[in-house]
């Protein structure tokens, strides 16, 4: 819960800031670069972190499916800045769901399940799904 209320509360922090229609140059495919760009980013700051034990273990939905839902789920150790971590994918998928509205994005409506667990295995976080 308290994560929850973390993550609302970046994400309502964040949402007057965040807005493409700022620019009326960006063409759909600028705007696409840059979202592949912070996500690229996002995925960096967990790629080479390690976990000790499987309780250091979390995951946060990431993107914004144009039917609603994330697009997958990223796991991680609480071993990083996750403060950094919550508030960048918060931004991320603010602007997924500005970047699908604007641009009229359509796509599967397929919901993503996310991980039933995550373990820490080898010193790496990993999801479990069954």
């Amino acid at each position: 819960m308290k994560k929850f209320i973390l993550i609302f509360a970046v994400f309502s922090t964040l949402i007057s800031c965040i807005d493409f229609d700022n620019n009326q140059n960006n063409t759909q495919e600028n705007e696409l670069t840059e979202l592949r760009n912070h996500k690229n980013y996002i995925l960096s700051l967990v790629e080479n972190a390690s976990c000790a034990e499987n309780s250091q273990c979390e995951f946060i939905a990431l993107g914004s499916k144009p039917c609603g839902g994330p697009w997958s789920y990223i796991v991680y150790p609480s071993t990083i800045d996750t403060k950094l971590l919550l508030e960048q994918v918060a931004i991320y998928n603010l602007k997924e769901q500005q970047y699908n509205q604007k641009w009229n994005v359509i796509s599967d409506c397929m919901f993503v399940m996310p991980p039933i667990k995550v373990d820490c295995i080898n010193n790496k976080c990993v999801a479990v799904y069954n």
